[in-house]
């Protein structure tokens, strides 16, 4: 993925002259484009006859098409609805699209709801015969009662042949071992990256190098390319998924995963934050509304300057995705039981899906600093990940 990784068009700088007079040159002039644009979101429609491709609710002209930075032969026609996509351009026209999937693998599970893909269980309803199958999987990630999982827009069978013989998975970094050269993307799939490190593969985008780009990542979205072995994905790189929109107007669709309670800032598509001010415009249903509309799981466009949302629309189609709401607990932990603990006396559910750091048991953990993040199930606040405070 680029390093631009957010759903993004970066500002068009509008520039004309007013005034009055018979001098032409001081008449109003048309708008310029002066920056490129780079757009991330999925296809909506596919025009193969007049090479357009719609994303976001606007039509590009397909100049070509490309993969983990490598143009594809068959251009457009490797494309589908639901593919995840960013374009890069200077207008509308002559636009390359690259593809952006979540996952990229064979499928070595269906049942009757679910399927799994490089190691990790997906919701979603699937034709059986796609089992063992070459498939490319876009998602947004959501909160689920697991954690951060994913929710799934399309599951695409593809020619392997076409994009490289590569396996391909995203999602948040957890459980880094350096020792080990581990990894677990979620509580599922563990990675293991040493060749990544051995070949330099591994990127961020500041002045950090190698392994030393993972440390302190814990929790952002990270992209990794190589081979699933032995239900083990081992890593040929390894890409911190971040965003920098300093500066710039930016444009994103997704899924709020975090929001704070009094809702002035949130996260999207658990890598972008952004604040709300009282100038934000929030509409839905062409109507504007108070930001208490908004919630973990709501599915959102945002425009935005300088990471300050100017304007958030809701989908009214698919305007929530999740009940569920994630939290954050900060103090002494005491009160063990066998399903719950308390930290400052505010009681919080454990259950097979709980994970202490470092590999920890929670007794040792009694009497000291923690910090809990979890996740809200009806009236039960349920951990996800226990850490011990740094003194």
């Amino acid at each position: 993925m680029k390093k631009i990784t957010l759903a993004t068009l970066i500002g068009l700088v509008l520039t004309g002259c007013g005034g009055g007079g018979g001098d032409d040159s001081t008449a109003p002039q048309p708008p310029v484009e002066t920056k490129p644009q780079l757009v991330m979101g999925t296809i909506d429609r596919i025009d193969p006859v007049n090479n357009e491709i719609t994303v976001n609710g606007m039509p590009y002209q397909v100049n070509d098409v490309e993969y983990a930075n490598k143009p594809l032969a068959d251009g457009i026609a490797l494309l589908q609805p639901q593919m995840m996509v960013e374009l890069t351009a200077l207008t509308k026209s002559n636009v390359t699209v690259s593809i952006e999937p979540t996952m990229v693998g064979i499928i070595s599970d269906i049942t009757a709801n679910t399927f799994v893909v490089n190691g990790v269980t997906l919701d979603y309803k699937l034709d059986p015969e796609l089992a063992g199958e070459w498939v490319m999987v876009s998602s947004l990630p959501v909160v689920t009662e697991l954690g951060l999982g994913y929710k799934v827009l399309s599951v695409i069978k593809i020619e392997k042949d076409d994009f490289g013989n590569r396996y391909e998975l995203e999602g948040r970094l957890t459980n880094l071992n350096e020792e080990d050269q581990t990894f677990k993307i979620g509580a599922s799939t563990l990675v293991n990256f040493s060749k990544a490190a051995n070949l330099g593969e591994i990127e961020c985008d500041d002045d950090r190098q190698g392994i030393q780009c993972l440390t302190n990542a814990d929790k952002q979205w990270v992209e990794v390319s190589g081979e699933m072995q032995g239900g083990i994905f081992m890593a040929d790189e390894v890409e911190i998924d971040s965003d920098d929109a300093e500066g710039q107007e930016v444009e994103i669709e997704g899924i709020i995963t975090d929001i704070n309670s009094d809702k002035t800032k949130f996260t999207l598509n658990a890598r972008n934050q952004f604040s709300i001010n009282h100038q934000t415009k929030i509409e839905y249903n062409d109507q504007y509304v108070d930001k208490s509309m908004l919630a973990i799981g709501s599915f959102i466009e945002v425009e935005a300057l300088n990471g300050v949302a100017q304007e958030i629309e809701l989908d009214s189609d698919d305007s929530n995705v999740s009940d569920l709401r994630e939290f954050e607990k900060k103090g002494i932990l005491a009160n063990i039981t066998a399903t719950s603990f308390t930290v400052n006396g505010f009681k919080i559910d454990i259950d097979s899906q709980t994970i202490v750091d470092n590999n920890e048991k929670l007794v040792d953990l009694d009497g000291f600093r923690v910090e809990v993040e979890g996740v809200i199930i009806g009236t039960r606040y349920v951990a996800r990940e226990i850490e011990r405070e740094d003194d």
